[in-house]
This record gives structure tokens, sequence and C-alpha cells, in this order.
């Protein structure tokens, strides 16, 4: 099999019915918020016509959908297990465009979001040394702006408020115990616990939206399968992050700055507007690969200045010493994201926003993954008004899966951090970095940061989706080299400046696997298309061989992981067997996979 310069392309990138005795009587009275209660001897209560949705978790993709179901006029209930202090606050997260119009349809404007957060107009990369990679435009379009930075608790707190304007009843305090699904009734069953007073709350609703985090429990008991497996997958990194409230503007004010490759990456960037001192609220994080765990808060500031100064950051625009010893509060988590899950659903329980597809933090993916999840729901409640239950469950998940599963697989591949690596390991650190590299970034950072939702129907895969990321050898092209079992011409070929990622060697040398290998990778299907079979005329070379082949094809073929193709693999077929070439020319049979 041979694969031309073009050939190869990788993938970068419910509400309450009236309660019954669900629990003994010993365990206190169950109650319900401004809802009747009816009493039954044992099990749960005959479903009432007005049993009503149940959001699991106050996330920003809870609220969102408890606000979509109130606007569908389905009056949700909302059980957040934190306080409401403990729910706002938090560091802070990147809205892109999209994000910014899915909040405007769920009522919150964005002069609103801007006045809570800060707009960003540029993305920056940069190497630890300072030397810049490239820059991303995010001024927008005129109408909305290409990115808001805001504090995650205050983000919450807006949405929280716009759940009250619409007297959506939310339960903070409140843990979840047990959820149970009742055929007979249709209804779902949830008791729950107020952690202040210990008051029971039992609950039948029509349906129960799982919004509860990276660690949900509803995905573990309900929906995955294997209750006792740990879902989240660990990365082997650190992520440590604080905000400043008062710290010096850097660059512009309105720059997201990010540095470095693998093993430590820095993430800075405003989440206020600046004051007519100059100071703006800042939010650092730090992605930093260690074996071992540092939860001591009492260490994390001299750590992560050892960190630093071990791997050579000076950024001569920001003092990211004081930005460190400033910060009264550092937090420390590992990074990690979920495996995929074969469905969301499990009759009338459903998985959204991280329980369903939680995310490194790469672009603020899970943000605006959570948003488009609600706005999915909002069209499947649409077009299921005649069941708005399991039908718009299954609606819903047909219609988010694919693209938020891509998405997640694109965060997880992490491009930007590979191509910021490529120059440290390439490119001398007393030369500057060539303008190609601001290019891929722009290209693979769309990708994260303007992911396919299914509501818009002009979405195009980037073309570097679509196209070989090798570069030529020297001043030409690498031609169709063979590859073999064991790497064959093509990694002889590679200069040091076309380095490759693991995944990408593993695609050039894995020689008629390529299909297992990335479905295994991406835990995703993938498509195989055949574009070209044609026979053509034997050359010379072919009619002088020792055993000249009765026929030879041209043959081309794509592979796809959702709508993204990631490989065109073109060969020469050449067929000696008659029996085979008589099947071939009567089209009885075809060539499979090589």
């Amino acid at each position: 099999m041979k694969l031309s310069a073009s050939s190869v392309a990788f993938l970068l990138a419910s509400g309450i019915s009236r309660c019954t005795a669900f629990i003994p009587a010993s365990l206190g009275t169950p109650r319900t918020s401004n809802f009747p209660i009816s009493a039954v001897p044992t099990g749960f209560s005959v479903q009432e016509e007005n049993a009503k949705p149940i959001v699991v978790g106050a996330s920003v993709a809870g609220i969102a959908s408890a606000i979509v179901l109130k606007n569908a006029g389905l009056d949700a209930i909302l059980l957040e297990e934190c306080s409401r202090d403990a729910l706002t606050e938090g560091a802070g997260t990147n809205l892109q465009a999209k994000a910014i119009v899915a909040l405007n349809s769920l009522g919150v404007s964005t002069s609103t979001l801007i006045e809570a957060g800060a707009v960003i107009t540029k993305q920056s990369y940069y190497c630890p040394d300072g030397r810049h990679v490239g820059t991303l435009d995010k001024s927008g379009d005129g109408t909305t702006p290409g990115q808001i930075a805001i504090d995650e608790g205050k983000l919450s707190d807006l949405l929280l408020e716009t759940a009250a304007s619409k007297d959506i009843e939310v339960l903070m305090n409140h843990h979840v115990s047990a959820i149970r699904q009742k055929s007979s009734s249709g209804t779902v069953g949830v008791k729950a616990k107020d952690t202040l007073t210990d008051d029971l709350l039992v609950l039948d609703g029509s349906m129960v939206l799982g919004a509860d985090g990276i660690n949900s429990k509803i995905r573990r008991e309900h929906v995955s399968g294997s209750e006792k497996r740990d879902h989240r997958h660990y990365h082997g990194m650190t992520i440590y992050r604080g905000v400043v409230e008062n710290f010096p503007s850097f660059l512009d004010g309105e720059t997201m700055a990010l540095a470095g490759g693998f093993g430590v990456i820095a993430v800075v960037y405003p989440i206020g507007r600046p004051c007519e001192k100059g100071l703006q609220k800042i939010d650092w994080q730090f992605a930093v690969a260690e074996e071992e765990e540092n939860f001591d808060p009492s260490t994390h500031c001299k750590h992560i200045l050892g960190v630093l100064s071990a791997n050579g950051y000076n950024l001569d625009f920001l003092d990211l010493k004081s930005l460190i010893t400033e910060t009264t509060s550092i937090r420390a988590d590992r990074m990690v994201d979920l495996d995929p899950l074969e469905k969301w659903t499990n009759g009338r329980i459903c998985l959204t926003g991280e329980a369903a597809h939680g995310m490194l933090p790469v672009g603020s993916g899970e943000t605006m993954a959570g948003l488009f999840d609600a706005l999915a729901l909002k069209e499947a409640l649409e077009e299921s008004k005649s069941d708005p239950t399991c039908d718009a469950l299954k609606t819903f998940e047909k219609l988010r899966f694919k693209d938020a599963s891509l998405h997640q697989s694109r965060c997880r591949v992490q491009p930007a951090e590979h191509i910021v690596q490529e120059v440290l390991d390439t490119i001398p650190g007393t030369s500057e970095v060539p303008l190609e590299y601001e290019q891929r970034l722009r290209e693979v950072m769309k990708l994260v940061q303007d992911p396919p939702n299914h509501s818009v129907a002009s979405y195009v895969p980037s073309t570097l989706a679509q196209k070989m990321l090798l570069r030529p050898k020297a001043a030409g092209m690498v031609t169709a080299p063979t590859v073999t079992k064991a790497g064959g011409d093509l990694i002889d070929q590679l200069t040091l400046s076309q380095r490759l990622t693991p995944l990408e060697r593993v695609a050039l040398t894995c020689a008629g696997n390529l299909q297992m290998v990335f479905s295994s990778f991406y835990m995703q299907p993938v498509d195989v298309s055949v574009d070209l079979f044609k026979e053509v005329e034997l050359t010379d070379e072919d009619k002088n061989a020792t055993k000249p082949p009765l026929a030879v094809y041209d043959r081309v073929v794509d592979m796809f992981i959702g709508d993204a193709m990631f490989c065109k693999a073109t060969s020469k077929v050449k067929v000696y067997d008659a029996e085979l070439y008589e099947a071939l020319a009567t089209q009885d049979v075809g060539i499979g996979q090589l």
C-alpha cells in the first residue's frame, strides 16, 4: 500500500407528582416543596397527570435544561447538593461565540455577560521563553463577541437568576440518594435529603435529567451499566488554578495568553474589566505533568514557582511570580475527563452536561457543550410533543451524541499543545517561530472552539481534518513512499521538522489496521468509504515482470469518524489470481480493506 503526500490526515483534532411513603416512617416524614403529598402503604404512587421533570445538578447544563423545560411548558424542579454560595464560587471559564448565542436564547443577554466578565479579543500562544507562536482573532462578527471570559460562579449566578425569574423551583442543599424507575406508572421516583435540616423529600417525576457533573452518581448507577467502575480517565496531570482580584493588566487587557507545550501549560486571562488604575481580575491555570498528587494547599505556591523556574518560564509581558504569590487561594485538581458511553439514556433517565461527556478543559469546551445540550433538548421537546418524556430523551440523545463525542475526542487530543511542543522541539530558542505554526493553530483550534452543533447546518469541518499534516521535505514533496510493517520508507524520509505525534506514528506504521486503531483510540465507530476502484493499464514494468499481474486497479479509500475524515489512503491493487480477477470483472466481489 502506498501513501501520497496528501494521503493521510489525522483527526486533531420532571417535576413532582404527589409523593408516597417511599421510605419507612421511622426515617421521618417525606415532604415536597410547595407540592401535595399523597401517602400509600408501600412502593411508589401511581403516576399523576401532572408528573414533572426532575433535574439533578445545578451545573450550567442543569440550570439551562431546567430553563428549556420551563419554556416548553414543563415545570421542572432542580435539585442541587451544594449551597448557593458554594455553587457560585469558582474560577474562570470562557464563552465562545456559539455559547454566547446559546445563553442569549435562554434569557441571558450579551450585555449582561460583558458587564459580568471581560471581552477577549485575542488568544495568543507562546513558548515558555516568551517567543510568540501564534494569535487567534477572537474579535467576533460585529454582533456577537468572539469570546467572553467570566467567573464560572458568576455565570451560574446569572443562570440561577434567570431560572428564578421564570419561577423555576430550585432546591439547594438537597442530596439525591435514590432513583427508581416504575414501569407500572411510567414515572421515576426520586428520594432526596435536605442536608441542612435532614428533612426527606420524595418525588415522582416524568423524567430525570442527570446533570450532576463529572463524578455523576446517576451515570454510574443508572446509565453506564457498570456501577463499580470509575469512568474518569486520568491524564497524569494536575491543574493548579487561582484568581487575583486586582492585578495589573497585561498586553491590551483583552488577551488570553497560553504558554508551553506538554509537561507544563500556563493559561492566564482577565475575567473582569480594567478599573481606572489599570487593574483587572485575573484567572490563571497551570497544568503540570506529575506522577504524585499534590493537594496540600500550603505547598502549592512554592511548588508552582519551582516548576515554572525549572521549565524556563519567562514572559516579558506578565509577572508570573507576582501573579502566583498574590493569589490568596490556590486550588488543585487532577486533570480528568470521562470515557465515552454507548448511550446517555435509560428509559426516563438521561444524562446531560459533564455527566454525559465530561471533557478536558480545552477551550472551555464543557461549558459550551452543556449549553448545546440545552438547545438540543429544546429541539427534542418540540419534535416530541406527543410524548415529551421518553421520545424527547431519545431524540435529544440522537441530536447530540455524535457531535458531543467528537468534541470530547478533539479536546482529548489537545492539538494546540502538540503544535507548541513541536516548536520547542524543532525551532532553536534563538530563532523566531515561522508563521506556518500560527496558521496551523488557527485551523486546529477552530475544531475545538467552533465545534459542530446539530442546529448549525452550515458547519463544515476544518480543512486540516482533510489534508496531510506532514509538510514537504526540503523543497520537494514526499512522493508515494511505501509503508512496511517496520515503518517503511515514509518514516525514513521524514525530516526532524516533520515531527509526528505518537498517534500519527502509529497510523503510518499500522499497515492495514488503521480503522481498528482509530476506532479504539477515539472509542467511536469508523466509517469507510471507497471513493475509487478502477482498472488501469499495466505499466511496462508490470508487463515485463517475472510474474505479470492479470490486472492493476487504482483504489482510494476515505475513513471517517462522524463527519471528520481522518485518512485518505491511495493504493494500486495488483491481482494475480485468475479466479479473483474474473470475480472482480463480473463485479461479484470487491477488494476489501488492505
